[in-house]
């Protein structure tokens, strides 16, 4: 209020030394006789400006409830933004120990993955701090896979030395090979399953199951220690010559010329009286025993268009 009277008291000055300067033009006052002791004009816009100015402390008042609500709101959406600094660490100069942790509570096998969205995760080999990354198949056959082995297209060629088994090659989003040295790491302590899927060049599928099964170490030649019973619809191709055999590749063919990995151009447990098998032949439709095979899906050697083995930790 002291403004509005300082604001008055120089509007009466200003309109008794010079009435010529206050503004006339914008609102029209009425005139009051003259013999007044203060000119009826002058309690005129005196009376206009004192309504002016309640009108202007409305208006601010308003305007400042506004502007609270706003800020209120403001506040509001800056709070549900802002993290939650409590499991932070307290100081950046703080060693980070997030790769740690994450080690010690990272799932062992796709199995424990709490997530069933297929993809590429993170698992912890024989409970190590060594973290290994592999393709979890969360949907088929109940979901927990560890797939091992991927072809659907050809792009990569499989048809590669002992040191490119053992430590796995491609992309395990795309075709690959997980690796022999890694296969052993995962079943050498725990017991798993393989589930083998197949599809031929017309489009048909089939699977065989087998309820366990162990990779021997380098030193053991990768053997395939252990080959559980077999189950499913594409027949047993594996039971009756892989099982117990080393694995061969091209450079480390320990076979007679006329059964290894040379002979059928596909790394695999291949044994001197032959294979059902060779799923790691060439990608060809073609009827061959070197092509990409397992002969009980339709009893030949027709090459496959699609393979995948997968593990599973019982």
């Amino acid at each position: 209020m002291k403004l509005a009277i300082g604001f008055i008291v120089l509007c009466v000055a200003l309109y008794v030394g010079a009435t010529n300067k206050c503004p006339e033009t914008t609102y029209a006052v009425p005139e009051t006789p003259s013999g007044d002791a203060i000119p009826g004009s002058v309690l005129a816009r005196l009376d206009f400006i004192d309504r002016k100015l309640l009108e202007l402390q409305v208006a601010l008042k308003d305007h400042r409830a506004e502007v609270s609500r706003n800020f209120s709101v403001l506040q509001d959406r800056s709070k549900s933004r802002i993290p939650d600094f409590a499991t932070a660490p307290a100081s950046p100069r703080q060693p980070d120990t997030t790769k740690t942790i994450s080690k010690t509570t990272q799932p062992t096998s796709c199995k424990e993955v709490s997530s069933h969205v297929s993809g590429v995760y993170e698992i912890r080999v024989n409970n190590s701090n060594s973290l290994l990354e592999v393709y979890c198949e969360q949907n088929k056959f109940g979901g927990g896979w560890i797939v091992v082995q991927y072809r659907f297209n050809g792009s990569i060629d499989f048809y590669r030395n002992w040191d490119e088994y053992r430590d796995g090659f491609g992309n395990v989003d795309s075709e690959f090979w997980l690796g022999l040295e890694k296969m052993h790491q995962i079943t050498k302590s725990r017991t798993y399953e393989l589930i083998v899927e197949l599809k031929d060049f017309s489009g048909n599928y089939a699977y065989a199951r087998y309820n366990a099964f162990e990779i021997g170490s380098q030193s053991e030649q990768y053997r395939l220690k252990r080959l559980g019973r077999h189950s499913g619809t594409a027949g047993d191709s594996m039971t009756l010559y892989n099982k117990g055999a080393e694995f061969s590749t091209k450079d480390r063919d320990i076979n007679d010329p006329y059964s290894g990995a040379v002979y059928y151009e596909g790394a695999w447990w291949h044994t001197t009286s032959g294979s059902y098998s060779n799923l790691n032949g060439l990608y060809q439709n073609v009827s061959s025993h070197k092509s990409m095979f397992w002969f009980h899906f339709k009893n030949t050697d027709d090459g496959l268009s699609f393979s995948r083995m997968m593990i599973r930790e019982q």
